[in-house]
């Protein structure tokens, strides 16, 4: 009597178990669909989706939580920022166009002098898809090491006299931080406002002290993409906007291991730049904009750009700021790379310390090698992340057999991320040759139209390949089946993106 009361008792608690399952597996399934549905509809390239399906199909669970952090675009067609972008319109509008309309005339010129050069498609791409024109700058001086940058750094601030605007990805707590900091604290006693913006995921686990004493002294500080679901973007640009009439920007973040490579290498090979005049107030913009998006609740353009200054025809050195992140309609800084190797007639030199293109930008890479353009990719030789440095590899066979030069920076870690296009244009700014930068990240660079900048980078090129060992076809056939299968894999999980 006991069995036959509890054999029913037994199939429900079976039937109920199975029913668990089975509305578990619903759920995944239902979840992978949502996947697809969402990469398909997200306008990704076919690459990237077949890649988060290969992981999903093959650890689905893991798959959907690593696609959740780390794959879901949350900025693109968000209703906030969409209010914050318009609001930055409206802004730049009252800001930046007057400074804009003042120049006119030497804009004009500039796109008038680069007619029939590689220049000038490169201004008309980044006129057309980011709305920037090329404005005048008083100065410029390009930094190729952190010790020449940072003493200058150091300098401006300590002159400033209404504010200082830093921005960095990594703000670490170290020798240079500590003297930044006795400037800033200064600076703040004299009244001068301070406003610091740092990445918080990449300074996560960086001691926060100094920060911490300015915020006390009265700097505001703010981390950028703080909430989780936002984990895996990055603000990656790099500034400091001194007083409205100096800036700063390139490849260097705060840490005196961009001046002597740290304990972990011998050089850090870097390049950045200092402008004054009007090409200020694009950078003033972008600072603006970043603190709106992360939370700050001050007009910053409004506040503190400084009057409209005219400059003529050849009164300065002309520099378009462009500017492109995951949340921008167009990859502005990809297509003018693209850009730049379709309508180069003699080289495209390039420097980055990763590689990880997207198809786009391979295919204009080897076409333009294999047109007679003298194309070279150069890149660091002595990583800092195993990853990017294996997936690299994968793409060098395709590069090499289209006859693109290929180096390896062996004396130090290179970080510099420059492009040099015939002898008329030079690129400069804090945008690397991989999916990240030119898909996720916020980035700025600025295009040189100047002779004389585009023949001083090349000619630093040319020292910086004294310190490269050349890829070479041998090299690439001698890897082993290992290492070539190691190299695929990185390069093939590169597109979870």
């Amino acid at each position: 009597m006991a069995t036959a009361t509890l054999l029913p008792q037994a199939i429900l608690n079976f039937s109920l178990s199975s029913f668990g399952f089975w509305a578990l597996d619903i759920l995944l399934l239902l979840a992978i669909a949502g996947v697809v549905i969402a990469l398909a509809t997200d306008d990704r390239e076919p690459s990237i989706v077949l890649a988060w399906l290969f992981v999903i199909l093959l650890i689905p669970v893991l798959g959907l939580v690593a696609y959740f952090f780390i794959g879901r675009n949350f900025r693109r067609d968000s209703p906030g920022r969409a209010r914050i972008l318009a609001r930055m319109e409206e802004v730049g509008d009252k800001t930046l166009a007057p400074v804009m309309a003042a120049n006119s005339g030497f804009s004009e010129a500039v796109v008038a002098g680069l007619a029939g050069t590689a220049g000038q498609r490169i201004e008309a791409t980044g006129h057309t898809e980011d709305g920037a024109v090329p404005l005048p700058a008083d100065t410029v001086d390009v930094f190729y090491s952190g010790a020449e940058k940072f003493p200058a750094l150091l300098e401006d601030m300590s002159k400033a006299q209404r504010y200082i605007h830093l921005m960095y990805l990594i703000w670490k707590q170290d020798e240079l931080t500590a003297q930044v900091t006795d400037v800033l604290l200064e600076r703040l006693a004299a009244g001068v406002e301070v406003h610091i913006l740092y990445d918080w995921l990449s300074c996560l686990t960086y001691k926060k002290d100094e920060l911490k004493r300015l915020a006390k002294a009265g700097a505001t500080v703010a981390p950028c993409y703080k909430r989780l679901p936002r984990i895996n973007y990055r603000n990656h640009m790099k500034m400091a906007i001194i007083d409205g009439e100096t800036v700063y920007s390139g490849g260097m973040n705060m840490g005196q291991e961009y001046i002597d490579g740290g304990p972990r290498f011998a050089v850090w090979r870097d390049t950045h730049f200092r402008m004054t005049g009007p090409v200020v107030a694009p950078y003033l913009m972008l600072y603006a904009a970043t603190w709106l998006l992360n939370g700050g609740k001050e007009d910053l353009a409004t506040a503190y750009m400084p009057p409209p200054a005219e400059h003529g025809r050849g009164d300065g050195v002309p520099v378009q700021v462009l500017y492109s992140s995951v949340g921008t309609t167009f990859k502005t800084i990809r297509d003018v790379y693209i850009t730049a190797l379709g309508d180069a007639r003699r080289r495209v030199w390039v420097q980055s310390p990763y590689f990880v293109p997207d198809e786009p930008l391979m295919t204009a890479l080897c076409t333009a090698a294999a047109s007679g353009v003298d194309v070279r990719f150069m890149m660091t030789g002595v990583p800092d992340k195993k990853i990017p440095f294996y997936a690299a590899q994968a793409y060098y066979p395709q590069l090499l057999r289209a006859g693109v030069r290929v180096y390896q920076y062996k004396a130090g870690f290179l970080h510099a991320k420059t492009v040099t296009v015939d002898d008329q244009v030079a690129i400069i700014g804090t945008c690397n040759w991989d999916i990240r930068s030119i898909i996720l990240h916020d980035e700025v660079v600025s295009v040189f139209y100047d002779e004389g900048i585009a023949r001083q980078a090349a000619e630093h090129y040319e020292r910086d390949i004294e310190s490269c060992v050349e890829v070479t076809p041998e090299q690439i056939g001698s890897l082993s089946r290992r290492i070539r299968f190691r190299n695929s894999v990185y390069r093939l999980f590169s597109r979870l993106l």
